[in-house]
């Protein structure tokens, strides 16, 4: 069994090699004073080296330019297989990953093609249907990540996978826009092309040996059964499973007590309340005062996914690292009480969604969280005149 202090000296010399990277130092020589203790480094610590190294100071877009580097440096290639091949979850992810590896071999040939504006067009027809990855990146970002969070405070660093989400869709996006527009640069289009290829080809190199590995070490039978069971209610990319399961996560366990919910202004038994939380025209989530999620809405259309994994999440874990600082602006805002209310609104796929955040205090003043409410107002932005009750 390995002592805890041979791991620390494993993820110290995991981190001295990242930092390494990081200043561009001589790669070879680099390589040379830490390979020797690279054996027996296992998928935990390599999380825990990440997230020390972004401790640290250093962004999760710096790190990711060096994550496949220090994967091929770590781990053989004799040594690996690929865990749980039987898991149903897994089987829906690795589908998707070789859909995807698939659409990447169609553009492959027509980036060499002369160009043309057939050429582009169905490129462009090719990389709209890569979009659909949008739905892999959720159940991970929604089920996977917090699952795993659980376990131990150096998966926290999964941040750093999902900025690679992130980072991915925006070069898709520009890259869509570039060959969809005749006037783009074909030296721009060749630089594009290349950027796509490196954003999405290596995922599922990531996922088999940083996440998939780390989950097998970390999580029960039961986390992957739950975490299967709420995937079930997403739907997969390209279609990989035609079915998707309506399953209520807002409903009431079994063995949940029986009482009421009592004020000044009425009372509701929890099956009662449970009703009207589900049935309100807006998402909420509730974040209690150490900044960790306490509960969710479940209405009929969801607007922002959300699983039960992400219950007693921290919040910062909960939104993308490109937005995380102005999350974390407004809720120290809350706490100070310099401000109680934030509100913004965007447009999503046609569609005006307007966001709120709104800070609980109780009637001390003390803060004692934040409400965030998410809704679809592009109806309402539509009403003009009257409309009577008569009308209905």
């Amino acid at each position: 069994m390995q002592t805890n202090n041979s791991s620390e000296k494993r993820v110290e010399n995991l981190i001295s090699y990242i930092e390494c990277l990081l200043n561009e130092d001589d790669v070879r020589e680099t390589y040379q004073r830490h390979c020797d203790g690279f054996g027996g480094l296992e998928s935990l610590e390599m999380f825990q080296a990440f997230y020390q190294v972004m401790e640290r100071g250093h962004s999760a877009d710096e790190i990711l330019e060096v994550v496949p580097r220090v994967i091929l440096a770590t781990q053989r290639d004799d040594d690996f297989e690929e865990v749980r091949q039987d898991d149903p979850f897994l089987q829906d992810l690795r589908a998707e990953n070789q859909a995807m590896m698939d659409l990447l071999g169609e553009l492959r040939p027509l980036f060499r093609e002369e160009r043309s504006d057939e050429r582009d067009r169905e490129i462009v027809e090719i990389m709209q249907v890569l979009r659909e990855m949008k739905t892999h990146f959720v159940r991970l970002q929604n089920i996977f990540f917090p699952t795993l969070e659980q376990k131990a405070e150096a998966l926290s660093g999964l941040a750093l996978l999902w900025a690679w989400h992130d980072a991915a869709e925006e070069t898709l996006e520009r890259s869509v826009a570039a060959f969809s527009n005749p006037e783009t640069k074909t030296g721009q289009l060749h630089k594009l092309a290349g950027e796509l290829f490196a954003a999405y080809a290596s995922m599922p190199f990531k996922e088999e040996r940083l996440l998939f590995a780390v989950a097998e070490d970390l999580l029960t039978e039961e986390d992957w059964t739950a975490m299967y069971q709420q995937s079930r209610a997403y739907p997969t990319a390209f279609d990989v499973r035609k079915e998707v399961e309506d399953i209520d996560f807002g409903r009431l366990q079994e063995d949940a007590p029986v009482g009421e919910f009592s004020s000044l202004t009425g009372s509701l038994n929890f099956e009662q309340l449970n009703l009207v939380l589900n049935n309100l025209p807006v998402d909420f989530t509730v974040v209690d005062e150490n900044n960790r999620v306490l509960y969710f809405n479940n209405p009929p259309h969801r607007i922002f996914p959300r699983s039960p994994a992400v219950i007693g999440r921290e919040v910062k874990n909960c939104h993308p690292p490109k937005s995380l600082d102005k999350v974390e602006e407004i809720v120290d805002a809350f706490r100070e009480g310099s401000k109680s209310h934030a509100r913004f609104w965007i447009a999503v796929k046609g569609r005006k969604l307007l966001i709120e955040y709104f800070a609980l205090r109780d009637a001390d003043g003390t803060y004692r969280g934040v409400l965030e409410v998410s809704q679809d107002i592009t109806e309402l932005q539509a009403l003009e005149g009257d409309r009577r009750l008569a009308e209905w």
